[in-house]
């Protein structure tokens, strides 16, 4: 009993000039579907994939320019000749985009940011619920970039071939309702999220934990390398570069940077 007590993982709680010392739940008994809705995941992949079959059975009908940038009226601003790439353009850094803020949702969950500890249940449960709205954040972004990439993928059939020219307009619009409402969504969470961080602030003063973070895996004093760690951000380190989603995470952001360049 003593040797597995000694085994267990221990985060020190600071609450106001208080220390308490709080057991930590393994990050691997918090998983990703605990946060994930099947058929809301269902729904931005059918998104995601709708316009590269679109985009493929349109592909023989698109002429030898097509438009490759939009001005802010919807007119377009650049026009570029044909290819996969600037065909599947749009849909690929959709795609991108949509890998961002799933790694994005992931990296919370895994960051151990909740204690679910006996003594400290309300601030484990305001915890909990600053976690449920930054996963709900990156959710509501992911819902409107599946609408508004969709709708954008599509404005190269619509503003190439003459007989769905029609299309160009309602497409547009749609990507615009999704700008706006993914700056009132980020407001709608912010203001949340600093409700809950206040309560927090109120009830336990400046309260913090501690990250278990192993210094033998810090190298330079600024590189957290930590295959073992599953968390993909440490507040300290910023990134875990031993864990393999961060690679991918970097990937992206060039993919990202790469396409909207093109």
């Amino acid at each position: 009993m003593a040797d597995t007590c000694r085994k267990r993982n221990y985060r020190r709680l600071f609450v106001r000039s208080e220390i308490i010392n709080v057991p930590v739940p393994s990050s691997q008994s918090r998983r990703l579907r605990e946060y994930t809705n099947v058929p809301f995941e269902i729904f931005v992949v059918a998104f995601t994939v709708l316009p590269f079959l679109v985009l493929a059975y349109f592909y023989p009908l698109l002429p030898n320019q097509i438009p490759l940038f939009l001005k802010l009226n919807g007119d377009v601003a650049v026009w570029g000749e044909k290819n996969w790439l600037s065909v599947f353009r749009v849909p690929l850094m959709a795609v991108v985009t949509q890998v961002v803020c799933l790694l994005m949702k992931y990296g919370l969950v895994q960051s151990g940011s909740v204690l679910r500890v006996e003594g400290v249940d309300d601030y484990a449960r305001l915890q909990e619920q600053y976690l449920g709205l930054n996963v709900g954040l990156w959710d509501w972004f992911r819902c409107l970039v599946a609408f508004k990439m969709s709708a954008a993928s599509l404005d190269t059939i619509f503003l190439s071939v003459e007989r769905f020219r029609f299309l160009s307009q309602p497409a547009f619009a749609i990507t615009f309702i999704a700008a706006v409402l993914s700056i009132v969504g980020a407001l709608y969470y912010s203001y949340r999220l600093l409700s809950v961080r206040r309560k927090l602030k109120e009830k336990f003063g400046e309260a913090k934990t501690r990250e278990s973070i192993h210094e033998r895996r810090v190298y330079g004093g600024v590189l957290y390398f930590n295959p073992g760690d599953p968390a993909l951000f440490v507040r300290k380190y910023l990134f875990n570069i031993g864990n393999k989603w961060v690679w991918v995470f970097f990937a992206c952001i060039i993919a990202y940077s790469a396409l909207a360049a093109y």
